[in-house]
């Protein structure tokens, strides 16, 4: 049954001090959580400081209510200047109703014999087990008259604010941290999707632009091979999606094994193209100045939502004095993807780590990726970038097919970029790719089309 617990003045600095601890002993009394003592307790801290500051009537009342079940503290005798503010005095000697709302779940202010009225309202569970007020209000008396007079419960008091707000501050700390993790987040994904789309616009309008035979069958092929496969897939991920567990898990496997062929038909035909592109006529590269930063960020998006082993992780190291480069920044990110993206196909467990060096006293930008995998060959190192190369033992071929133009695009657009790629590796240790690109890009060939967007 709910009622009044005990009543408290408020007459000395001390008696403010203990109204708040009276508070915290109520909640946890009630079973409230930590946090919901800690906010109780201040918001009763808050209203008892202001209403003892502007006189000496005030009165603290500590209750339970039963319907709905919760935690009710009074404090009356306040002065009408405590909320309007008429006498002079600090900001902070002025109640602020909207903070206290952001203490509890409950703050009512009404007129009463000439004075205001506060009531503080915390709300506790539906099931809360609510003690008897008799008992409850003995002991709260017996704890009040043990600390009445004594200056170590104000001490006391003092102290376990001042842990409270470490603890305030230390959570608050970890929510900053959280945001400007997913800031971060956010940001990455947005140049990402930018970059992208960027990147889409500059290969239409190349394509539109060729006027060629050539270009014609790059279109036709396009719409031959790709739309069917498109259609496939969808039609596969959409039994999964929305049907799947209506299957029979022979049946669903079957499917599942239809959208990866698809999948990989997919990679081969894009593959394909775009070697076509590569070797078909004139090349057009697109100068911009590029910062790898950026160009880091971008990538970051896109990676974070390839497939890869549950053990693999991506990560993007500091950049120290890279500097700025002038040149085709989609074309690098494209190599870049291609790197990252054998990186994730061929390393089971471990990471991949995508890092830049300036090299030739800051003439060039050397682009590393390097992987734990299983490493490669010496004679197959030789031979890696070359077109429709399949290494890996017999028992991964089967697991990580692709069409073995990937890496030997990579050395194509490096080399239109006037730079070159490299590999090292080690048998059982992994293997690092490298795209060492000149800061500043020079034609080579009379071949490449330059066009400067800024």
């Amino acid at each position: 049954m709910g009622g009044p617990v005990i009543t408290l003045a408020l007459r000395s600095q001390e008696d403010v001090l203990l109204t708040r601890r009276r508070a915290r002993d109520l909640a946890g009394f009630l079973q409230l959580g930590a946090e919901a003592q800690s906010r109780l307790a201040t918001a009763v801290w808050e209203v008892a400081r202001i209403a003892h500051r502007y006189g000496p009537e005030g009165a603290v009342e500590f209750a339970i209510q039963d319907e709905p079940p919760a935690a009710v503290v009074t404090i009356s005798g306040i002065a009408h200047a405590a909320l309007t503010g008429e006498t002079p005095g600090e900001a902070l000697d002025r109640l602020d109703l909207a903070k206290l709302r952001q203490l509890v779940d409950r703050v009512e202010a009404r007129d009463s014999e000439g004075s205001v009225l506060v009531r503080l309202t915390s709300a506790l569970d539906e099931d809360a087990w609510l003690p008897g007020l008799t008992e409850l209000s003995h002991v709260l008396g017996s704890l009040q008259r043990h600390e009445s007079g004594e200056a170590e419960a104000a001490l006391n008091e003092l102290r376990m604010q001042n842990a409270e707000l470490v603890t305030a501050l230390a959570t608050l700390s970890q929510r900053e941290r959280e945001l400007v993790a997913l800031n971060r987040e956010l940001v990455d994904t947005n140049r990402a999707v930018t970059a992208l789309l960027a990147e889409l616009g500059q290969q239409a309008q190349e394509l539109r632009e060729r006027a060629t035979g050539h270009a014609s069958f790059l279109g036709a092929l396009t719409h031959e091979l790709r739309t069917p496969l498109y259609a496939v897939r969808g039609m596969t991920e959409a039994i999964l999606r929305e049907g799947g567990d209506r299957l029979e898990p022979r049946l669903r496997e079957d499917v599942r094994l239809i959208d990866g062929a698809m999948e990989e038909a997919l990679d081969l035909v894009n593959d394909h193209l775009d070697l076509a592109r590569l070797a078909a006529g004139r090349e057009v590269v697109r100068v911009a100045d590029v910062h790898v930063d950026e160009l880091f960020s971008a990538l970051r998006g896109i990676v974070v939502h390839l497939p890869r082993s549950p053990g693999v992780t991506v990560i993007f190291e500091e950049l120290n004095g890279v500097p700025k480069l002038r040149t085709d920044g989609f074309k690098l990110s494209q190599i870049l993807r291609n790197y990252v993206v054998n990186g994730l196909k061929f390393t089971e467990r471990g990471e991949v780590r995508v890092s830049a060096v300036a090299v030739d006293a800051g003439m060039q930008v050397r682009f590393a990726v390097s992987d734990t995998g299983p490493g490669l060959e010496p004679t197959d190192q030789t031979r890696i970038f070359e077109e429709f190369v399949q290494l890996g033992r017999p028992a991964e071929v089967g697991e990580l097919r692709g069409s073995g133009l990937g890496l030997s695009i990579c050395k194509r657009l490096a080399t239109l970029l006037g730079g070159e790629v490299g590999v090292t590796s080690e048998l059982g240790r992994g293997t690092t790719f490298t795209a060492t690109i000149p800061a500043i890009f020079i034609p080579g060939s009379e071949d490449v089309e330059v066009v400067a967007e800024g």
